[in-house]
């Protein structure tokens, strides 16, 4: 039973020993080491200290709706998930917004020239790829999941993740790209 609770969460395929998983690895294993050897090992060393701990119930906070981390952490993945109800978040209330799709697909055509029917299909031109980086990056800041944009863009959640990082990136060397990022997230949430 054990073992079936196991290969259900993915954990046998993180370290490597079920090559049949349907569990992408890359999200998980990148925190842990550039290489997946490397990531691996570090994967289950991180496991087995956690084993150790016992239980610890803090770590079930999240079924509560609340975040756990320092207040920076905190802070920051509410400035990233950006919904709008209000939810309670540690002993703090914070006023949230949900993420409108249209909008945002409206505001990019319109910001970056080009239309929803490129950048959300195969298109491989200059234009279709830097829209398609920016739905990505301010649709995830704005509190879409990776399966929203990645049913949307047509790209799997892996390559969500990657592009998101992608682009946070080129924002944080390019200042254009970065102009570009505040203006479409500035009109966007004028228009929510």
């Amino acid at each position: 039973m054990i073992r079936q609770i196991i290969n259900i969460s993915g954990h046998h395929a993180y370290l490597g020993l079920d090559k049949t998983s349907l569990v992408d690895v890359d999200p998980v294993l990148r925190h842990f080491g550039a290489n997946k050897r490397e990531a691996r090992e570090r994967y289950a060393q991180f496991v087995r200290a956690g084993i150790k701990l016992g239980h610890q119930p803090e770590l079930y906070a999240g079924d509560e709706g609340r975040i756990l981390g320092d207040e920076e952490f905190i802070d920051a993945t509410i400035h990233r998930i950006g919904q709008t109800n209000r939810v309670e978040y540690g002993s703090r209330c914070v006023e949230t917004k949900e993420f409108n799709t249209k909008v945002l697909l409206k505001v990019i055509e319109e910001s970056c020239g080009v239309s929803r029917r490129q950048f959300c299909g195969p298109g491989k031109d200059a234009g279709s790829v830097t829209a398609k980086e920016m739905f990505v990056l301010i649709g995830s800041q704005a509190g879409a999941s990776a399966r929203e944009l990645s049913e949307i863009t047509g790209l799997n959640s892996s390559s969500i993740s990657r592009r998101r990082d992608a682009i946070k990136l080129k924002v944080r060397v390019n200042s254009g790209v970065a102009k570009l990022a505040a203006r479409i997230m500035k009109r966007y949430r004028r228009l929510i």
